[in-house]
C-alpha cells in the first residue's frame, strides 16, 4: 500500500497487509517483528489487537457465526480446523520468509546537526561529528534514498557548561516512512560546551634544532609580546602562554628577523579581533667565548 497515513514505524509487512485488506474483502492479521503488536486489516481499516478474545470475536464476526455456532463449529470441524491451522502456519511461515527477503540493510554516514544551543555558550569539542546509521526497509525504498533525506538532530538546549553525554535514539534520526534505524554506530556522542571569553597571553618562540657550537643566543625580541586569545573559560584558565610555530636555530645566523605564525594546535581557539596572527621575532646571538 502507498497510503500516507499509515504510521512511521509501520513496515514492508504492514504496508502489505493494508495492501492486500484494501484489494480484497479478506481479513489480514499482521504481527509486528519489533514490537510484537498484533494488526487486524480489513478494507481500509487497519486495527491494533490487545487481547485475544477481542482478536476470536474480529474472526468470528468476519466468518458470520456467534460464539455458541463458533464453539459448535470448532467441535464439528475439528480436522477440518487442524487442516487450516496447518495451512496457516505454512503460508505464515512462507510469508515471513517472503517479507524477510523484501527486507534491505543499507548504511549511511550522516554528520550530526546539534540544535537549540544557548548562544551564551560554544561548543568546544565532540566526540563525533557523524555518525554512521545501519537501516531497514523494502529493497525499492532503501534503493530509492538519498542521504540528504536522512538527518541526526541532537537537542542542547538542555546541556550545560562542561561534557555533556547523549545517546542517539530513533527520536533524534529523521527517516522517510518505511524506513528504521537498525543500528547507530558511535550509539553516544559527547558534546563539551563552554563559555566563551577573551584572554592576553604572552608570546614565546619554539626553538628548535641545534644552534651553531660557535655561537649564543643572546636576545630575541618578539613584536607582538602579548596576543588576545578567544576560548572556552574553563580551557584558557588552564593556558598561561601561547607558542609559535617552531622555528629551527641549525642555520642560525649572528642577527637576523624571523616572521612566524602562532600554533594555536585546539580547533576551539582563536585570535581575537584586532590581534596579530603573525609574531615578527628580531633576534640576536654572539660568538661563544673560547
Amino acid at each position: 500500500s502507498n497510503r500516507k497515513d499509515l504510521p512511521a514505524y509501520y513496515g514492508t509487512r504492514h504496508r502489505a497487509a493494508a495492501g492486500l485488506a484494501e484489494t480484497t474483502d479478506a481479513l489480514v492479521i499482521v504481527v509486528s517483528e519489533e514490537r510484537g503488536n498484533v494488526v487486524v486489516a480489513k478494507g481500509s481499516d487497519m486495527k491494533v489487537i490487545y487481547r485475544k478474545e477481542e482478536l476470536a470475536q474480529i474472526l468470528q464476526e468476519h466468518v458470520g457465526v456467534t460464539a455458541t455456532e463458533w464453539g459448535y463449529l470448532r467441535k464439528e470441524k475439528l480436522g477440518l480446523g487442524v487442516a487450516a491451522l496447518g495451512s496457516i502456519v505454512f503460508i505464515t511461515g512462507v510469508w515471513f520468509s517472503f517479507t524477510r527477503g523484501l527486507e534491505t540493510l543499507a548504511g549511511f554516514e550522516i554528520p550530526i546537526e546539534y540544535m537549540n544551543r544557548d548562544p551564551s555558550m560554544e561548543i568546544v569539542n565532540t566526540s563525533a561529528n557523524a555518525v554512521n546509521l545501519h537501516l531497514s526497509g523494502s529493497g525499492v525504498l532503501i534503493k530509492s534514498m538519498r542521504p540528504e533525506q536522512v538527518g541526526v538532530r541532537l537537542d542542547l538546549s538542555k546541556a550545560m557548561v562542561g561534557l555533556n553525554t547523549f545517546t542517539i535514539t530513533p527520536e533524534d534520526v529523521a527517516l522517510p516512512p518505511g524506513v528504521f534505524v537498525k543500528k547507530v554506530d558511535p550509539p553516544v556522542v559527547e558534546v563539551t560546551l563552554d563559555i566563551p571569553i577573551r584572554k592576553a597571553l604572552p608570546v614565546q618562540v619554539d626553538w628548535v634544532g641545534k644552534l651553531p657550537e660557535h655561537l649564543i643566543l643572546v636576545r630575541a625580541r618578539l613584536d607582538p609580546e602579548k596576543i588576545e586569545v578567544i576560548g572556552g573559560s574553563r580551557q584558557l584558565d588552564n593556558i598561561s602562554t601561547i607558542y609559535t610555530q617552531k622555528v629551527p636555530v641549525d642555520d642560525m645566523k649572528k642577527t637576523g628577523t624571523i616572521t612566524v605564525n602562532l600554533a594555536l594546535h585546539s580547533g576551539s581557539l582563536k585570535i581575537a579581533p584586532g590581534s596579530k596572527d603573525r609574531i615578527t621575532v628580531r633576534y640576536l646571538a654572539k660568538e661563544r667565548p673560547q
